[in-house]
């Protein structure tokens, strides 16, 4: 059942994206799915070798690609979001049985930009969030209704009121030891966790009506 769990999350990690990148992966989480994301890979370890088991072990992928262009006069646009999107697709195209089960959701800011400059990718699942954290939720949850089998997904205004609640107890109770920065600068690997041992005890407050 891991695979079937298991969520591969290719995304940017600079500072101005850390609001988004905790979206997805709170949002995986509050939906029961497991992230696996390149920042948590050891660093023993030949990185794409990496990538790639994580690809294999994973049912579904989310790949936003609004960093892979410049973002500033005279900066290089980034390739290894559309190069592990890539690695995805090759993987549900031409892999196993399991691997033809994948489910891939691409992600932009500006609708439609990437069916202009990568047309081969027309016919993917491909939704816009205009870097806005809730419309980001919204769309994920509503692809990840799309592509569920067999399970009732919460409705997304659930998961947004869960999400601000658990970024509010970020900032003032849960970690009541950290500075801001700390909670600012905090690894991806450190908010899994927290939010890991955090959704289920407000998922239970939120089914028993208190």
């Amino acid at each position: 059942m891991a695979f079937e769990n298991n969520i591969f999350i290719n995304c940017p990690f600079d500072e101005e994206y850390i609001p988004l990148l905790r979206a997805i992966v709170f949002t995986s989480l509050y939906l029961k799915l497991k992230p696996h994301l390149s920042q948590t890979i050891s660093s023993s370890n030949i990185r794409v070798n990496q990538i790639k088991q994580h690809i294999r072990s994973c049912k579904y992928g989310i790949h936003d690609l609004s960093r892979s262009k410049a973002m500033a006069p005279g900066e290089l646009p980034r390739f290894n979001m559309p190069y592990e999107l890539g690695l995805d697709i090759g993987a549900s195209e031409y892999g196993n049985t399991k691997l033809r089960k994948k489910r891939i959701l691409i992600l932009e800011t500006e609708k439609f930009h990437y069916q202009k400059v990568i047309s081969d990718i027309a016919g993917q699942d491909i939704a816009n969030h205009d870097d806005n954290p809730k419309i980001l939720i919204r769309k994920i949850r509503d692809w990840l209704s799309a592509n569920t089998e067999g399970k009732v997904i919460p409705p997304r205004s659930e998961i947004w009121i869960a999400y601000n609640q658990f970024t509010e107890n970020l900032l003032n109770t849960t970690l009541a030891s950290y500075t801001a920065e700390d909670i600012r600068e905090m690894p991806v690997g450190d908010y899994i966790r927290f939010a890991k041992d955090w959704i289920p005890s407000f998922q239970q407050t939120r089914s028993s009506g208190t």
